[in-house]
């Protein structure tokens, strides 16, 4: 099998293993577990490398911040938040 790679958004990737979608709130997760609250936003953009099928996958998301700045990070360094954990 071939590794595919897509990006969030494409037509026809309902395979993919995405974790988070546009639009979702995450908080950059700490190595102790805890949420970061200066690096809190929505996620504006993403990639996934995967075997279809199932298998380990490699995914990265671009999150914008409400001032405007970006950071990356893959599921194991994003949480999904609400607006009151973000805070």
């Amino acid at each position: 099998m071939a590794v595919r790679i897509v990006w969030l958004g494409e037509q026809g990737i309902s395979d993919a293993p995405f974790r988070f979608r546009r639009g979702d709130r995450v908080a950059w997760r700490r190595l102790d577990g805890s949420l970061d609250h200066d690096y809190v936003g929505v996620i504006v953009d993403g990639h996934c490398e995967y075997l279809a099928g199932g298998g380990a996958y490699k995914d990265r998301y671009v999150v914008e911040r409400a001032d405007g700045r970006r950071f990356a990070g893959s599921h194991l360094d994003l949480v999904k938040v609400d607006q009151e954990e973000a805070s």
